[in-house]
């Protein structure tokens, strides 16, 4: 039984990975009808005993308690994040589990790589103990950062980099999401340059998702319901 651990880092990163989230538990339900807590669901997430209040311990076996995200969110503002604790997918997350700071990056890659990583390096890597500690047998670790951004550029490469002191015999695999050629942030393009270098020295494994192509499939979508009404 292996687990992976999800770093979701600034506002792309965070809104990606919360699709992904609520995507992993609509495929978990449609074939777990009884609601048991499987090695399928231990891969991403906890099953903790809440019933007398707080963080409770973790069941193993049996009953799907309260489930909870084996994830790091983190983010430089505060409105992604807070969104996520005040929507639909509020519960899955732990409300230890999240560093947010009030100012941003500026898109900015030093900003988020060299002054708040530097800052919260020691909070950072105390909260990935915490959520190593609740695996069995930790696989892998899934960073999921934008290109453009500073937090997501900086912060998301800088945390990539501790993975590697902190856990050099864990795979790390990013997903990294590169600006499209529209994209009006002047800073982007270099933010996207400085990032690349630390992912080609420092990640496994990346999953390059190129915005511009995204949008084209998801106006490629709405054009096909629309012609279907």
């Amino acid at each position: 039984m292996t687990q992976s651990v999800v770093v979701q880092v600034g506002q792309c990163g965070n809104q990606v990975g919360c699709r992904f989230w609520d995507l992993a538990l609509r495929e978990h339900a449609a074939v777990n009808k009884k609601g048991i807590y499987d090695e399928a669901l231990s891969s991403f997430f906890r099953n903790v005993d809440t019933r007398s209040g707080g963080d409770g311990p973790d069941i193993y076996k049996g009953k799907i308690c309260s489930l909870k995200a084996r994830a790091l969110l983190i983010d430089m503002e505060e409105g992604v994040v807070n969104e996520i604790l005040q929507g639909p997918l509020r519960d899955v997350f732990d409300s230890k589990q999240l560093i947010t700071d009030v100012s941003g990056s500026g898109n900015n890659w030093a900003v988020g790589h060299k002054l708040y990583g530097y800052q919260y390096r020691e909070n950072i890597v105390e909260k990935l103990r915490k959520t190593a500690e609740h695996c069995d047998c930790l696989q892998c670790f899934f960073i999921i950062h934008s290109m453009g951004g500073g937090t997501g550029s900086g912060l998301g490469t800088f945390v990539l980099n501790l993975l590697e002191d902190e856990f050099p015999e864990v795979y790390r695999f990013v997903t990294a999401v590169y600006p499209s050629g529209e994209d009006d942030v002047i800073t982007s393009p270099y933010n996207s340059v400085l990032a690349m270098k630390e992912l080609n020295e420092h990640a496994d494994c990346v999953l390059p998702i190129e915005n511009e192509v995204r949008n084209n499939i998801l106006f490629l979508s709405i054009s096909l319901l629309l012609d279907c009404t």
